[in-house]
């Protein structure tokens, strides 16, 4: 069934309210009132019927009804005196007024015709848009038709509120992907790029972050809608990313947030306005003041953190100045809100009163703006007890979400006990102080960006702000040297979900120990500490950057360093070679790292330099410079009965075999290689700092077999391999089993359609990590596979 009145049509079943074809956005409460109204249209129903409807399991109070109804009349364009739609009758209840036509829907329903399924990373809702139905829409209709446009504004007004509003919608739309890129965090405009690329789960593996993120875009096949928030901090780097992102293909649209214009090629600046407010009178009703937005978002979140608070008309004029004083932003009237736990509205408005009075004998030259945000998160930092301040502003340090032991390891102390910031962050979290977000069965917090500001000026301003800097940073540094060997076990999912976010502390830490008043020891700690996880996240690019930053900050000749250089050097090997190829680099990193490995005597990493250094040489076609190199490898690995290198030392020896046309022993060896993989004796391989020898070896043995003239059982390995590949969930050895046996292999055995879906795969490989090399060899399957 389905209801039409004016120009609105209203389908119960579907949670659906259409103004024309529109949606409209509405709370679910609201429409839940408006379907018990329009369904026994002409009936007076009373508040009790209407409360008991929409909260049954509830005892609510009749402020939150009235909260809904004017949320309700705001939608349907009721004027306070017109009362179209809707109609009080004074102390009984509501009657749905306007003419309404009953329809049955067709029960024939039409399949959808097959899509790709939509891919994004917008969060769901934790509360309604108020006030801006009318922005969203404007915002979508505009983005149907240009291709660069910028919410401008101050902080604290809704930018961020407002974008992943429309994100919301464009994903429900099913014609976009859409990406959320936070920028808040960044304050080097270098990882702008990577903090896109990261983002849409693009991995590069190339020097040249910005060419391999255009490349994916322009490979994309469905329509992309990326939106960069909080662009303010890194202004002209956000620019320049746009540009490049709208000039890579015509279905690429990007919506970025600011507080300033980006004033870059092709953009459209919509400039949003607070919150609108009532005019001031002493005769204003509350039903009058909850049409208006800011006024509907003070009550509706003083409703939500005193569930007893029920406004009044003579509440009415004093929540309107009140609103009015807070410039209609939408942070400062939420913040304001909350405090209504502990005061009734006139203390509320004395209090800004004199918070505003001391403000205005501040810094003059700041922004008016900011004055009066300012204001707002003083003074409600100042109702603050004393503990909840401190910890408050050295929450401050951490770059986005974190946990709760990480808040009690960085923010406690000797004269702050464990207890004490729990309990501080509680409290915090019902004062709309700090989000609590859960995600993956894991509690998170994090600081609004415009309160994370806030508290690390009052952290500088209390000379804490080093000392909490070297607590973040020590702090990484010993959960990550803790789980090291974690990273290298198969992927358990939650485990990753509860770590990889904190690869933003990671780089604040490392940002503050290479400052001027940071620990340079410190930085190059966590720098080899975070190897793991940079290679886990397949980050190779930013792992090589910041090894190569540490390498250069640490001192050559202090020997207490030298095992902390030699495992850089080793990491540094492996990154550049797949980031950059065999290049002087990787050459020169593998015999650093081998000088100082036979220096300190450590078999283990002489084993794990020289097979850098054969896997380059063996992947550039050096084949006889590998094999003599490999004769070493094995000397060590035998001598100290590494069974594990030995195995991966033959592996690279077979490779180096089968192009030299040494195919009878390269099986010989791959099989004796398979069958210690399948024995109990197996561990993980030597390094994981490469593809995973499984996978490795089943694709090697698979062309080997083909060469022999077993094409049956050359297929099968290669299968299995891209099986082993794929349930390994990572992207480096998928790529390398497509490109080195899968593709190949099917393509000669004339199997058009598996080799035709392993195109689509790699294509989205090759978009994902910028691979040189994978590109090129895509080309030649591509023609090969047209030609047939």
């Amino acid at each position: 069934m389905a209801y039409r009145f004016g120009s609105f049509r209203l389908i119960p079943s579907q949670k659906t309210l259409l103004d024309g074809d529109t949606r409209v956005l509405i709370g679910g409460r609201a429409l839940d009132l408006l379907t018990a109204l329009v369904e026994r249209r002409g009936e007076l129903i009373s508040k009790k019927e209407l409360m008991a409807r929409v909260w049954p399991k509830n005892v609510v109070e009749e402020g939150n009804l009235k909260v809904n109804i004017a949320a309700l009349r705001k939608v349907l364009g009721d004027e306070p005196q017109g009362q179209r739609f809707i109609a009080t009758v004074v102390g009984r209840g509501y009657q749905f007024v306007a003419p309404v036509e009953r329809e049955t829907m067709s029960g024939a329903v039409t399949p959808p015709q097959s899509r790709p399924q939509v891919s994004h990373n917008i969060p769901a809702a934790w509360v309604r848009p108020i006030g801006r139905a009318k922005t969203i829409h404007d915002l979508l209709r505009r983005l149907s038709r240009l291709r660069l446009l910028t919410v401008a504004g101050p902080g604290g007004i809704g930018k961020t509120t407002v974008a992943l509003a429309v994100a919301r919608e464009m994903v429900a739309l099913d014609e976009h992907d859409v990406w959320f890129v936070n920028l808040s965090r960044l304050s080097d405009p270098s990882f702008v790029p990577h903090a896109v690329a990261s983002t849409i789960g693009l991995v590069v593996h190339s020097d040249d972050i910005l060419r391999a993120l255009t490349n994916y875009l322009r490979l994309r096949n469905r329509p992309q809608l990326i939106v960069l928030d909080s662009c303010e901090q890194i202004v002209e780097a956000a620019a320049i990313i746009a540009e490049h992102m709208i000039a890579a293909a015509p279905q690429i649209h990007v919506l970025a947030t600011s507080r300033e214009p980006l004033q870059a090629v092709g953009e459209y600046v919509y400039r949003l306005e607070p919150l609108e407010s009532p005019p001031d009178s002493a005769h204003l009703t509350i039903d009058a003041a909850l049409q208006y937005p800011a006024v509907e978002l003070f009550i509706e979140r003083a409703i939500a953190a005193r569930g007893d608070f029920l406004p009044s008309d003579e509440d009415a004029p004093v929540v309107t100045q009140i609103c009015r004083r807070l410039d209609g932003i939408a942070l400062a009237i939420e913040l304001a809100a909350t405090r209504l736990d502990a005061f009734g509205v006139r203390e509320l408005l004395n209090l800004l009163d004199d918070r505003f009075s001391a403000l205005a004998q501040g810094r003059r030259t700041a922004p008016e703006r900011q004055r009066t945000l300012l204001a707002t998160l003083d003074w409600s930092h100042q109702l603050l007890p004393a503990v909840e301040r401190l910890v408050l502003r050295r929450l401050g340090i951490f770059p986005g979400v974190f946990s709760l032991g990480s808040a009690a390891a960085v923010a406690g102390d000797e004269n702050l006990p464990y207890s004490s910031v729990i309990d501080a962050v509680a409290s915090l979290v019902s004062k709309s102080m700090l989000s609590a977000n859960v995600a993956d069965d894991a509690l998170r917090y994090r600081l609004l960006d415009t309160t994370r500001d806030y508290a690390r000026r009052k952290l500088a301003d209390a000379n804490e702000l080093n000392m909490v800097s070297r607590r973040h940073a020590e702090h990484f540094h010993d959960l990550y040297a803790r789980v090291t060997d974690c990273w290298n076990r198969p992927p358990d999912t939650r485990w990753l979900a509860n770590h990889i976010p904190t690869i933003d502390d990671v780089r604040a830490a490392l940002n503050w120990a290479f400052s001027a008043q940071g620990d340079t020891s410190l930085g190059i700690a966590l720098t080899v500490a975070a190897i793991p996880a940079w290679i886990r996240l397949s980050s190779l690019d930013e792992c090589r950057s910041r090894i190569e930053h540490a390498l250069y900050r640490a001192d050559a000749r202090s020997p207490t360093l030298d095992r902390q250089r030699m495992k850089l050097y080793t990491a540094l090997a492996a990154s550049a070679l797949y980031t950059r190829g065999m290049v002087s680099q990787v050459d020169a990193a593998c015999t650093a790292a081998l000088a100082i490995a036979e220096q300190l005597d450590d078999e283990e990493y002489q084993l794990r330099s020289l097979f850098a250094a054969c896997c380059g040489l063996v992947y550039s076609g050096r084949h006889r410079a590998a094999e003599e190199r490999l004769q070493k490898f094995r000397s060590i690995a035998f001598t100290i009965q590494n069974e594990t290198a030995m195995s991966e030392g033959n592996r690279l020896t077979a490779f180096a075999w089968h192009h030299m046309g040494k195919q009878a022993e390269a099986r010989r060896l791959l099989e004796r290689v398979l069958e210690w993989y399948d024995s109990p004796n197996h561990r993980s391989q030597l390094s994981d700092n490469h593809v995973k020898g499984r996978e490795g070896t089943r694709s090697l043995i698979a062309s080997v077999l083909w060469t022999l003239g077993c094409p049956e059982r050359a297929l099968k390995e290669a299968r299995r391999a891209l099986i082993d590949a794929q349930e390994s969930d990572h992207t480096l050895p998928i790529g390398y089993v497509l490109v080195f046996a899968f593709i190949p292999l099917a393509l000669y055995a004339g199997d058009l359609v598996s080799a035709e879906g392993a195109l689509s795969t790699l294509q989205d490989t090759v978009a994902k990590h910028g691979w040189p090399s994978s590109t090129q060899w895509r080309v030649v399957f591509m023609a090969r596979f047209w030609s047939r």
